[in-house]
């Protein structure tokens, strides 16, 4: 039988380090001063002598726990994808740990999941919420006095810092480049009216194309979730419809490239008569024929926001509740910039 290893205690890796215990606890914390070079060779000797930090006898010390629930619609999806990976680098710079959790559409599993990451003493929670979420859906973290930061997805009327992209702008961009184009026939494949980001775009859409005197009947809406398949049906309504339209706004790049790849089936070419504009800026359109032109949304800049502010509320710092809403930049591409 082997013989169980003992845990690596802080005194050993003080003097593998050659420095105090004092810094070893500073190193593992992040706290204190010391130079990067003392921080560097600390770390090295955790890693050669293979610590593991105990997050459970760390919170019995400090009395603080060093989780954060992580609450998303669809972790597949690579904005999300592309939000976590920003937000667990910042947070573990701090020495917080993310749990993440799916919770799709569906406002019962997050509040079971909200629930759940409460239960198991997450010291604060991120989420994007799901769409039909109410304001009341926060109390037992409100009761809690857990600080919460909701992102991408904004609540109306909710008293809670927010941070997330600026959509209506975002659509504004896009609609009026597609209107500097010559087009004056729309199609667009817009996100679930249920959630802020759906609402905003098709709005910003809608009233710069009404600024621009389109009339209505030149304008057709569909409503979409967020992935290809969406994208692929909802094109094909817009065809069985006989809408006619030769420029398609899409609530995301994933819709985009499905419905692309739908239209090209009746014989619609992107690039060529049909102007197609995302929203996320994902490589996957940026390596399509052609390139897909896309608002960038930066969900590594949301993510590292969101894990900063929460740091901030953690350390207790008396800020007011803050609104950020990032800047949009369109990048336009190959499959928008054919004049009618």
């Amino acid at each position: 039988m082997h013989k169980k290893k003992a845990r690596v205690t802080v005194y050993e890796i003080a003097k593998a380090a050659g420095v105090s215990v004092a810094t070893v606890s500073n190193t593992i914390n992040d706290t204190g001063r010391m130079t990067e070079t003392t921080k560097a060779r600390v770390k090295k000797a955790m890693q050669e002598l293979g610590f593991v930090r105990d997050y459970n006898a760390a919170k019995l010390r400090s009395g603080r726990s060093r989780l954060v629930g992580v609450l998303l619609p669809d972790i597949s999806i690579p904005f999300y994808a592309e939000f976590c990976t920003s937000l667990e680098a910042a947070l573990s710079e701090h020495g917080y740990l993310p749990v993440m959790a799916n919770v799709g559409e569906d406002t019962r599993r997050q509040q079971t999941m909200l629930e759940e990451v409460i239960s198991h003493g997450v010291a604060g929670i991120a989420i994007s919420p799901s769409a039909g979420t109410k304001k009341t859906d926060f109390e037992i973290a409100n009761t809690r006095r857990i600080p919460v930061i909701t992102f991408c997805r904004e609540i109306e009327g909710l008293a809670m810092d927010f941070i997330g992209s600026d959509n209506y702008q975002a659509a504004q961009l896009a609609t009026k480049h597609l209107l500097e184009q010559g087009h004056r026939k729309f199609g667009m494949i817009a996100g679930l009216q249920e959630t802020m980001p759906g609402r905003e775009r098709k709005r910003g859409f809608c009233d710069a194309l009404k600024a621009a005197d389109i009339p209505e009947a030149d304008i057709h809406v569909e409503i979409c979730g967020f992935d290809r398949e969406c994208g692929r049906i909802k094109a094909r309504q817009l065809l069985l419809n006989n809408a006619e339209f030769t420029a398609l706004l899409c609530h995301n790049d994933l819709v985009a490239v499905g419905a692309a790849a739908e239209l090209e089936k009746a014989g619609r070419k992107t690039g060529e008569d049909l102007a197609i504009v995302g929203f996320d800026n994902l490589p996957e359109g940026e390596a399509w024929t052609p390139a897909l032109s896309s608002v960038e949304s930066y969900p590594r800049t949301i993510g590292k926001d969101v894990a900063n502010l929460l740091i901030k509320r953690l350390d207790g710092e008396p800020t007011p509740i803050t609104t950020e809403r990032v800047e949009p930049h369109l990048l336009i591409r190959g499959s928008s910039i054919f004049e009618v």
